[in-house]
């Protein structure tokens, strides 16, 4: 005997806030990698490459904060804007930075909290 599958017992197809989880979370492990693979690796070259990589994520957080805060919540904006403001100061800082083993590690850190700040300014 065949049994008749109603709607409910049908696969159900990911809604737009599961994709926007799944996202948000193949975001956060990517950060999460580049951000070990920038503090804990000695390779210069690896040090930079995930800067540059942990400063593209930092921006794509604070395009995120300007499509989804721009109208109503105009102080996570702020947050997000500064925050990309910061991932820019990095890549600037890092570039400038030449052979000065001082100036690198501050992109790196300014990098790293622009990522990790608005990661949690996204959350909130």
């Amino acid at each position: 005997a065949t049994k008749m599958k109603n709607e409910s017992e049908e696969i159900e197809m990911l809604n737009n806030l599961d994709l926007m989880i799944i996202v948000f979370m193949v975001l956060a492990a990517a950060g999460l990698l580049a951000l070990v693979l920038m503090f804990l690796v000695r390779n210069e070259k690896i040090k930079k490459a995930s800067l540059y990589i942990t400063s593209a994520l930092g921006l794509y957080v604070g395009y995120i904060s300007f499509r989804i805060f721009w109208p109503m919540f105009m102080g996570q904006f702020a947050i997000g804007a500064i925050l990309a403001a910061a991932a820019i100061a990095a890549i600037v800082l890092s570039i400038t930075a030449k052979d000065n083993v001082k100036k690198f590690n501050i992109a790196r850190i300014l990098a790293a909290a622009s990522l990790v700040l608005g990661m949690i300014n996204a959350a909130m």
